[in-house]
């Protein structure tokens, strides 16, 4: 006997943080775009205008991770009947592509720079401009990590990732400020070819991430090991085992088979594995359940499983019908 999952609901209690958090960021991108492009046309600075274009790319990023979170909250329907939880990941995978064009052009600029070897005169206003980046970004990132379930969420960790990427170019942006008054002028240079790597390899780390969750792959041993304790644990089950789990998106789907009394029932053996998937599906990370009953046979010191998924039912037929 096979006990499917209900009708899939939203179990997503960080979404709506996520979703409010990455407006909030994009937002404050846009402002700080238009602000240092300013700052760039008034200055000439090359700094103002790779942190305007950075602050740009943030801002269409976020607003496509904003988006991705809102969708992956809609319940299940007709046409996505195991709902729309993989739009997270695909959202935190576009931002991390952002991340790696961030990566590419600072380090493609470091080297421009380092080659022209021209000097420019560090425009003293545009040192508060680079620190109120750096400081609202720290923001961001603080509120992503202190988020509860921010390490279960492909959106706030995508946040998280970006905003630490942005507040170390803010500062390389301020640290290129003060080396220029004082006379080295291609320091930030310097400095920003091992920060381009870095961000590059962050943007990677991140992507290939997400990638895992679409692609459907199993959680750590130690989730799945958990999961079957926490089955065997359940009234009326006398074990469990070849329990299959695998992720949708953000959230898991899982399978389990559990072995029951034989004298128990239909109604009792149903509503034991009833009582199974409602129990699994209460966990925060898991979005449905599908139970598979075995039943024990006392008298024949033996678990019998009376409707294998991998094996095709016995036949009822004649012993010669089934020779011919």
């Amino acid at each position: 006997m096979l006990v499917s999952p209900a009708p899939m609901a939203v179990n997503d209690p960080h979404g709506r943080q996520a979703r409010r958090l990455s407006l909030l960021t994009a937002a404050g991108s846009a402002v700080f775009t238009v602000v240092l492009f300013i700052g760039h046309w008034l200055s000439g600075s090359d700094l103002a205008l790779a942190q305007a274009a950075d602050s740009l790319l943030d801002g269409v990023a976020l607003g496509v991770l904003a988006w991705t979170v809102r969708v992956a909250r809609i319940p299940a329907d007709e046409d996505h009947p195991f709902g729309h939880t993989p739009a997270e990941p695909i959202g935190a995978l576009v931002t991390a592509v952002f991340a790696g064009v961030l990566g590419f052009e600072v380090g493609r600029s470091a080297v421009g720079s380092l080659l022209a070897a021209e000097p420019w005169e560090p425009v003293p206003w545009l040192l508060p401009l680079f620190g109120a980046k750096a400081v609202f970004k720290l923001g961001v990132f603080a509120a992503a990590r202190r988020t509860p379930g921010s390490t279960k969420s492909p959106a706030l960790r995508a946040l998280a990732v970006d905003a630490r990427n942005d507040v170390a170019t803010s500062l390389l942006a301020v640290g290129g400020y003060f080396a220029a008054r004082s006379g080295y002028p291609q320091m930030d240079a310097v400095l920003a070819v091992p920060l381009a790597l870095w961000i590059f390899y962050s943007g990677i780390s991140l992507a290939s991430e997400n990638i895992h969750l679409l692609m459907g792959a199993a959680p750590p041993i130690r989730r799945q090991e958990e999961l079957t304790r926490l089955v065997q644990g359940l009234p009326g089950v006398i074990d469990a085992h070849h329990l299959r789990a695998h992720y949708l998106g953000a959230a898991l789907f899982v399978h389990v088979h559990v072995v029951v009394d034989g004298k128990h029932s239909l109604r009792e053996a149903h509503d034991i594995a009833e009582g199974v998937r409602k129990r699994i599906e209460a966990e925060e990370d898991i979005v449905s359940c599908s139970v598979h009953i075995d039943v024990r046979d006392d008298a024949r010191d033996d678990v019998r499983d009376d409707v294998r998924d991998d094996e095709p039912p016995p036949s009822t037929l004649p012993e010669e019908d089934r020779r011919s």
